[in-house]
């Protein structure tokens, strides 16, 4: 095999690879939800429900629902163990999580709230629920009904 060819080859499998790894992929514009959750932690397990949902929920406005793996495991153990909890939305690994440029949080869980520009709008220390989540994006001035998305979850 020529040299050229090779070093083409190897830059579109680096390309590829490095498409897949870049957690950032929220759609230009869009808000992220992002959820440092942990197998070993207790109310990281009751919120999954609550993120799953809103995942679906708020899709259409633009909104993102993202999660951490706050344990040092590697992607197939951490897709292993979301896959056990229950976990449907988008699910990274801490190392993963780098392009994110978060500190990995003191507390779990913690949920972060990101602009489209990716700085932290809103820090959320503890375990949410839903109405805690709606009324903080709705401070941020999040142009979404949550009327109808809260008359959705009655």
């Amino acid at each position: 095999m020529n040299n050229s060819f090779s070093r083409f080859r190897s830059l579109i499998v680096a390309t590829v690879l490095l498409a897949t790894l870049v957690p950032n992929n929220a759609e230009e514009g869009d808000w992220q939800i992002v959820n440092y959750w942990s197998e070993w932690c207790a109310p990281c397990r009751i919120e999954i429900p609550m993120f799953n949902a809103l995942a679906q929920e708020l899709e259409s406005a633009n909104v993102r629902v993202v999660g951490i793996n706050f344990d040092e495991d590697p992607r197939d153990v951490t897709l292993d163990i979301a896959e056990e909890m229950g976990i449907k939305f988008r699910t990274l690994t801490l190392e993963e999580s780098a392009s994110l440029a978060l500190r990995a949080p003191d507390v779990m869980p913690t949920t972060y709230i990101l602009k489209p520009d990716g700085e932290v709008a809103a820090k959320l220390i503890g375990m949410q629920e839903r109405e805690d989540i709606l009324t903080k994006l709705e401070e941020l001035g999040l142009a979404i009904n949550t009327d109808v998305l809260r008359r959705e979850a009655q």
